[in-house]
């Protein structure tokens, strides 16, 4: 029984991992691109 639930407990977090990075991929082509901020909001 144990071994079935570690497979679920698994599945699930690849699940939602792979859920977070289309989610915030679907923002921008690339995945992990951070545009500058304008000189003009910088303090």
């Amino acid at each position: 029984m144990k071994k079935l639930s570690y497979r679920i407990l698994g599945f699930a977090i690849t699940s939602l991992v792979f859920l977070a990075t289309v989610s915030s991929a679907s923002a921008c082509i690339f995945g992990h691109y951070q545009p500058q901020v304008p000189k003009s909001l910088q303090k």
